[in-house]
């Protein structure tokens, strides 16, 4: 084993060649790639990385007590700060809770028109009354297409299986054969009422959902098919003077 030496005549005369002065002492000199040189080096890498990472944690520290928070405040991430920020543009949280509600009741209004529209038009292609169809419990949606001539169209019903699966049936057909529509069937079905008119004429019209609409119907004919009189001439009123 190599000695380490005060002075350079204490190294032996064969060795001094391979002595160096280090921090006023004469060691063995060592090649780079010596397993003690490396296992050093390795030593002191990992010491100057902990010494680096000390420092940046009492600087964290150091920061952190610089920093307090005012009474009535609470410290929050930065991305939930930017979105409260975006929040409070539309009001106040009560306001935002009005505006939603608000939201969900015209939503489900307009959604419950758009069906009670579909509905109605597919009553009328299939010769239904429409006030009473689309009363009818369970009905599926139904959808129009493009039929084989191109002229016209076919109305389809969806129905939706236990699955959640869709099969498209003709709509026809579907009303015909299910067995919660069929009871009602014959009121259903629009029909015709004579309405006789001055003169003996006789209006046939197609009766709606309404049931007065036939009487303001009648009423509205009536006034246009009565000759206009004149009040005066009639009573034998004339202009001379008395």
């Amino acid at each position: 084993m190599l000695k380490i030496y005060n002075t350079l005549e204490e190294v032996p005369e064969a060795l001094r060649e391979h002595y160096v002065k280090s921090d006023g002492k004469y060691v063995p000199q060592l090649s780079d790639d010596h397993p003690v040189l490396v296992h050093n080096k390795t030593l002191l890498t990992e010491k100057a990385n902990a010494t680096n990472k000390v420092r940046e944690l009492e600087a964290d520290i150091a920061a952190a007590s610089e920093k307090t928070v005012p009474r009535g405040h609470v410290a929050v991430p930065k991305a939930d700060a930017d979105l409260l920020s975006k929040y409070k543009e539309h009001g106040t949280p009560e306001e935002v809770a009005v505006k939603l509600t608000e939201h969900g009741t015209i939503k489900a209004d307009l959604d419950k028109r758009k069906r009670d529209d579909s509905l109605r038009q597919a009553s009328k292609a299939l010769g239904f009354n429409e006030e009473a169809f689309i009363r009818l419990p369970n009905l599926p949606e139904f959808v129009s297409k493009p039929a084989k001539d191109g002229k016209t169209v076919e109305w389809f019903a969806q129905v939706k299986d236990e699955k959640g699966v869709i099969t498209e049936k003709p709509a026809k057909e579907f009303v015909e054969s299910s067995p919660d529509i069929t009871p009602f069937l014959p009121s259903l079905k629009a029909t015709q009422k004579q309405v006789e008119l001055p003169g003996g004429q006789i209006s046939t019209e197609q009766q709606s959902g309404d049931p007065f609409e036939w009487a303001r119907n009648f009423g509205k004919q009536w006034n246009e098919s009565r000759p206009s009189t004149d009040v005066k001439a009639a009573f034998g009123i004339g202009n001379a003077a008395v």
